[in-house]
């Protein structure tokens, strides 16, 4: 099990999680809360979070993500953190994926993550800390995701383009890619495929929700003041 470090300066603040219902989403909220945060927890349905705000959040939906945003000004009056972490898997190849299918994973991974930074930008405090959840999936190709792989690249991307132009506000902003992680997620690959992932693992486990936690709250704290565009692989090695 995995050690949730500390970071004091954390307490006081106030946070947005998105995809807060699962198992990474579950466990960054929690951790942020034993820091002192105020959480703003959301899902598409309200997720079950103690010690959170609870929102009814579809990050594919501009009229829920304005909705948000008023509560946390009305209630918060800022936002000093937000984790983009929304997002779908449903794995399928070029040619076995759908036009439908592709464009759902795109809203949800691709469009979700890019307008919660922009929905965000009027409550947002100079020197917050924008944390979008990718994958190591968004670092190589990989058979059989396209439609994953694709929005996970656009992710990072995304975040270089929005760390340049948020810079002068002092807001950094920086990826977390997850590996190979014990989450439903990863139990939506077939057992054999499931079992070749995991051999490539050099340090031969599954990853745990905390150890992205404790990613995103270094991101989220002072000790990160000077990284901002940047990737932070949390994979047991697997891209190394």
């Amino acid at each position: 099990m995995s050690v949730i470090a500390t970071y004091p300066c954390l307490k006081g603040r106030t946070a947005l999680v998105t995809g807060a219902g699962g198992g990474i989403g579950d466990a960054i909220c929690k951790s942020l809360v034993a820091q002192g945060v105020t959480v703003f927890a959301s899902d598409r349905s309200k997720p079950q979070v103690e010690g959170c705000n609870l929102l009814e959040l579809d990050v594919t939906c501009q009229s829920q993500w304005a909705h948000a945003i008023e509560r946390i000004s009305t209630e918060a009056g800022k936002l000093n953190v937000l984790v983009n972490n929304a997002g779908i898997y449903a794995p399928a190849s070029l040619d076995a994926e759908t036009a439908e299918g592709f464009s759902r994973i795109m809203d949800v991974n691709q469009f979700g993550t890019f307008w919660g930074m922009k929905a965000s930008l009027p409550v947002l405090s100079d020197g917050a800390s924008i944390i979008n959840v990718s994958s190591i999936g968004g670092m190589v190709g990989d058979e059989g995701s396209i439609g994953y792989t694709g929005a996970k690249w656009s992710v990072r991307g995304m975040t270089r383009s929005a760390a340049r132009e948020l810079a002068s506000r002092r807001i950094r902003v920086n990826t977390v890619c997850p590996g190979i992680i014990d989450t439903p997620m990863f139990y939506e690959n077939n057992p054999d495929q499931a079992k070749e992932l995991l051999a490539r693992v050099p340090l031969g486990v599954l990853g745990q929700s905390e150890d992205i936690a404790n990613a995103i709250l270094f991101l989220a704290s002072d000790q990160s003041r000077y990284i901002t565009g940047s990737d932070i692989l949390v994979d047991g090695g697997y891209m190394s």
